[in-house]
């Protein structure tokens, strides 16, 4: 006899994810942003007092973001990361017996965090590209799967495609018993797109960390109603954000809206010298949005292999759904020659 785990756990291997470059590599795996993090952000951190406790459940950064969205500091819950709280979210609103949703090709976590919570997995599979989720489609896996949970990325990772808001709005009220939660992680960075408004059974999360070029910091939040704001948060420990991530992130939160237009307008500068040089080089981009570029290689696998061995770093999209896709962040233009020279040798020698 020995101790056991759930058996969901036993065999549960971890999602892949970009950002694991070793020394030496360029790193075009990660959507992060490619400016440098605001010089007041960088102070806070600085300034943070880790001699004492933070907040249990990080208020004075709740109350700031709840400032932002025009909501009550009990509608907001703060994470170690936006990840944290997807997990949350699954632990809140899935476990056994209970069904969840996901739209994909999708982060990698969505269907981790349905998995270890004990849920059962459904998927809705967008083809393309152009990749979109047809309204239609959504509505008649709902009556069909009856799902307690939804994730929906918006713009998801990695078709880089945004479910339209007044579609989502209206699946969203025609099931009023499912939760959907749109992960806005990467939303501030496409220029001209709005966000959802929470609601009864509509929970939005967003990240600090993407947007200010901090993913070391680890913070994220949830907007959603202060029902399922308390369900969440009952799913978390005591001090999940340290004292370092709620300075950075209070900072953040206060400087982002006057930042924003001139980091939106740099980073697609980037991308699209990016997407050129890509198009360029006899790639094919398939999609593009915020700081990511999705493209049409084949052979996923071989061709990170060969990128790598040419010494950049790139995303293979085969464990997100798309086998003959990678994805690539939109790096600094200084890292664009390392780039072309790569791409010259792996696709020569594909």
């Amino acid at each position: 006899m020995r101790p056991l785990p759930r058996p969901e756990l036993l065999d549960l291997p971890p999602a892949p994810h970009g950002g694991d470059a070793h020394s030496g590599l360029v790193d075009f795996s990660t959507g992060v942003c490619p400016l440098p993090p605001p010089k007041a952000v960088l102070t806070a951190l600085r300034s943070a007092d880790v001699t004492r406790y933070p907040h249990p459940s990080a208020l004075p950064l709740r109350e700031v973001a709840a400032r932002a969205h025009r909501v009550n500091a009990e509608a907001i819950v703060a994470g170690n990361g936006s990840v944290e709280l997807l997990w949350a979210l699954a632990r809140a609103f899935v476990g056994t017996g209970r069904k969840a949703l996901v739209l994909t090709p999708a982060f990698g976590e969505y269907a981790q965090a349905v998995r270890a919570s004990g849920g059962r997995l459904v998927t809705l599979v967008a083809e393309g590209p152009p990749f979109r989720w047809d309204a239609a489609h959504l509505l008649a896996a709902l009556e069909t799967h009856r799902p307690s949970l939804v994730f929906v990325g918006r713009p998801s990772n990695p078709c880089l495609s945004l479910m339209p808001r007044q579609s989502l709005e209206e699946v969203a009220r025609a099931h009023p018993a499912t939760l959907f939660a749109v992960d806005e992680a990467y939303l501030p960075l496409f220029p001209g797109e709005e966000g959802l408004t929470a609601g009864p059974n509509v929970a939005l999360v967003r990240s600090l960390t993407k947007v200010l070029a901090l993913p070391g910091v680890r913070l994220g939040y949830l907007v959603a109603s202060p029902e399922v704001a308390r369900a969440v948060r009952a799913s978390l420990p005591p001090w999940n954000v340290s004292a370092l991530a709620l300075a950075a992130g209070q900072a953040a939160l206060q400087v982002l809206p006057s930042l924003l237009p001139d980091i939106q307008a740099e980073v697609t500068r980037l991308r699209t010298l990016q997407s050129t040089l890509l198009t360029a080089a006899g790639a094919r981009v398939d999609a593009e949005g915020g700081t990511f570029l999705l493209v049409h290689v084949g052979d996923a696998p071989g061709f990170t292999r060969r990128m790598a061995e040419a010494g950049v770093r790139v995303r293979d999209a085969t464990s997100l759904g798309l086998p003959h896709h990678v994805r690539l962040g939109v790096r600094p233009e200084a890292e664009h020659p390392r780039l072309r020279e790569a791409l010259a040798r792996a696709l020569e020698n594909r």
